[in-house]
């Protein structure tokens, strides 16, 4: 989700290497009788930490012994792009001259698989990854690369994202542990606004971090489409069409809980609004909604905090009978497509494969915090058999619901972005009409 840089090719082939490939006399793209390069297209700079991990996952790769089916050793060479849109006008460009320009595989962030896949810049990769591979996998990778029944991608990192909340605070106005929401029994956003009542009428910090301001337009609709979501709504039918999924009865329904929440008689002192980032282990705020990247911050910087917090699911709908829906968990992150251009695509598959493997997630998960994507991996590794990781685990692996996929994902995206704000901005004001609202955004996404 998060995205910097500057515009950089890798370097990653030193000056010999190149000459070498030269005097074996391969063409521009480094093969030779005994070499095939597979060339990776990444959205990020070398300089940063993720460019970094990378770079080290290349060279954990080339050390290694992959061959392609006709015996040539596989080299994998990335190529650093810089971020998503400079990665995004790349594939564009060459796509609009024909696409022979591309790479073999490229980064694509998990909505933008459907929309590659239908316009045909990437291929399937079902004939190239067996199913004991895919097992592996969290189910969330799995649903959000496949379009039309077919696999176009896989990821080795995923961002879960849940209700952080201080428990030691909770537990002083007399909530217990089998209070807290789960899985099984989650909270409501009434049960969250009570519990922020109780917070406040006893003189504890209470409130709320929801970070809307997070990831810009992508980002409302990662962490908050769950408000459509666990209302059992839908955001477009299996045809793309916005107008009638967005806007019945179920997907209105669980956007009224945002309503609801901005309306309440507290509303306006239930949103942080200090600039503290860490304001949850800071001790200002009782709660926050966001991915695992916190844990992370948690652990380094604030280690007297370990202890005292949890996360439970993303709030849930409740209807005026008190009947809760069902726990919708944001999820979704970068992975690799093998491009439509490459020649050898079983090579690059192979090279898929081991960007999102085990290994490099692993080393993703080190290194910048992003949740790993292996059920081995999570069940192996001791630090996700306890607290704030062991739940994400199992948000990710049970609950994990991922963002719409379809050709028009942009212009949804947008006009939730713009539906959220709406709701937030004008909530309890007498022309507030939600319905029509969303009926004007949906209308305007099927053109």
């Amino acid at each position: 989700m998060k995205k910097a840089g500057a515009i950089l090719l890798a370097a990653a082939m030193s000056v010999s290497v190149v000459a070498a490939f030269a005097a074996c006399g391969g063409e521009s793209d480094g093969d030779t009788a005994t070499t095939k390069v597979v060339k990776v297209w990444l959205h990020k700079s070398q300089t940063e930490d993720e460019g970094k991990a990378y770079k080290a996952i290349e060279e954990l790769f080339n050390e290694g012994d992959y061959k392609t089916q006709d015996g040539r050793e596989i080299v994998m060479r990335i190529e650093y792009k810089s971020n998503a849109d400079t990665l995004q006008n790349a594939i564009n460009a060459e796509n609009a001259m024909g696409g022979a320009g591309l790479p073999d595989v490229f980064a694509v962030d998990s909505p933008y698989v459907a929309v590659y896949a239908q316009n045909g810049f990437i291929v399937p990769l079902d004939d190239y990854v067996s199913a004991e591979a895919k097992s592996d996998y969290v189910d969330s990778v799995i649903e959000q690369s496949t379009y039309n029944g077919k696999l176009y991608a896989l990821s080795g990192a995923d961002a879960p994202a849940g209700l952080y909340y201080n428990k030691e605070l909770l537990k002083a106005v007399g909530y217990t542990d089998d209070q807290f929401g789960t899985p099984e029994n989650p909270w409501s956003w009434k049960d969250l606004t009570e519990a922020m009542g109780k917070l406040k009428s006893a003189g504890k910090p209470y409130q709320i971090m929801l970070n809307l301001g997070f990831g810009g337009n992508e980002g409302q609709m990662y962490l908050h489409s769950p408000l459509v979501y666990s209302a059992g709504g839908t955001f477009a039918d299996a045809d793309g069409k916005v107008t009638g999924s967005l806007t019945s009865a179920k997907s209105l329904a669980g956007l009224s809980m945002f309503t609801d929440f901005f309306t309440s008689n507290a509303a306006n002192e239930w949103l942080y609004s200090g600039t503290n980032e860490f304001a949850l282990p800071g001790g200002d705020i009782a709660f926050e909604i966001y991915g695992p990247w916190l844990v992370r911050s948690i652990n380094k910087d604030y280690k007297d905090f370990k202890d005292k917090y949890d996360v439970m699911p993303y709030p849930v709908y409740e209807d005026a009978n008190g009947t809760k829906g069902t726990v919708a968990t944001p999820c979704g992150s970068w992975g690799f497509a093998v491009s439509k251009a490459a020649k050898d695509k079983d090579a690059a598959a192979q090279v898929v494969q081991f960007l999102t493997g085990a290994e490099a997630s692993g080393l993703l998960y080190d290194s910048i915090g992003v949740f790993p994507t292996h059920k081995s991996y999570l069940a192996e590794e001791e630090a996700f058999n306890s607290g704030a990781l062991k739940s994400f685990a199992t948000l990710l692996t049970d609950t994990a619901k991922a963002r719409p996929k379809l050709a028009n994902y942009n212009e949804l995206r947008d006009a939730y972005s713009r539906i959220i704000s709406y709701i937030q901005s004008n909530a309890g004001k007498s022309d507030f009409n939600l319905a029509a609202y969303v009926t004007q955004e949906a209308a305007a996404v099927d053109g």
